[in-house]
């Protein structure tokens, strides 16, 4: 009889405590609560990846990247100043989502069936191929002649994996910063840099000594990332994204940052 009481307890106990888990599972705060309560966002945003995301003469970080972020800020507050920039590189954006240092990465993110596994993305907001930045006076035409050469990529960048793809002879060396990547292949250690086409673009714009060399090779879409299960987030992000394109206000943007190259890209 004892035996059976006991049964019975135990089992009452264990109905409450999931019970009681699920419950405190269901009604754990989200995110979007968790920014509206703490009075801004914290956004990852890049600051060495000129149109996207960089940091000016005055230390002001700019870019298309950022402004969005500051919309994001007026859309949630009614004041595009409420948000803090947190500098990432492709390596670490994910680490620091994962971890809570940020609340959302705004930075360059290419859509990968593999990052899926990781984060929630966006309705993609961008459309990138990848170029080369070579010498002005570099042979190298494309891919095609990477053979036997060092190409400089950032690490956890895509471009790692597609250069190791599409050309296997290459040796690749991997830096944290595209400014170590582009003093790599200015001083000889590097033969070109593989990056997205509006980086390496803007890149041989404001670099004389330098040129973009081949044609786009797989283009891929960029897209806003918050952590894997957050979905009501991820829809609040979409909706955000959908009103910026009706209200024109992507187009405004398109305009701001891409005018001088946008003959080369091609729109989401």
């Amino acid at each position: 009889m004892r035996a059976i009481r006991r049964g019975i307890l135990l089992a009452v106990v264990a109905t409450f405590t999931t019970t009681a888990g699920l419950s405190g599972w269901a009604w754990a705060e989200s995110t979007l609560d968790t920014i509206k309560k703490r009075g801004k966002v914290i956004v990852g945003v890049k600051s060495d990846f000129p149109p996207f995301g960089y940091v000016d003469s005055s230390g002001n970080n700019l870019g298309f990247d950022v402004d969005v972020a500051h919309l994001f800020a007026q859309a949630l507050f009614k004041d595009p100043n409420k948000v803090e920039l947190v500098a990432v590189t492709s390596g670490n954006r994910i680490p620091f989502l994962q971890s809570g240092k940020i609340d959302i990465i705004i930075a360059t993110v290419t859509i990968t069936d593999e990052r899926r596994q990781v984060v929630e993305f966006s309705e993609p907001y961008f459309l990138s191929g990848s170029l080369l930045l070579v010498p002005k006076t570099s042979a190298i035409r494309g891919v095609e002649d990477l053979a036997g050469k060092t190409v400089a990529v950032i690490q956890g960048a895509i471009q790692d994996k597609d250069i190791e793809q599409l050309a296997p002879q290459a040796a690749r060396v991997k830096f944290g910063k595209v400014s170590e990547a582009v003093l790599a292949v200015k001083g000889g250690r590097a033969d070109a840099f593989a990056q997205d086409d509006i980086l390496i673009l803007t890149l041989a714009k404001e670099n004389p000594d330098m040129k973009a060399a081949g044609k786009p090779f797989i283009p891929r879409p960029y897209g806003i990332a918050v952590r894997k299960g957050d979905v009501e987030f991820i829809k609040w992000v979409n909706a955000e994204l959908a009103r910026m394109k009706k209200d024109g206000m992507y187009d405004r943007l398109w305009k701001k940052y891409f005018a001088d190259v946008e003959a080369n890209l091609v729109k989401p």
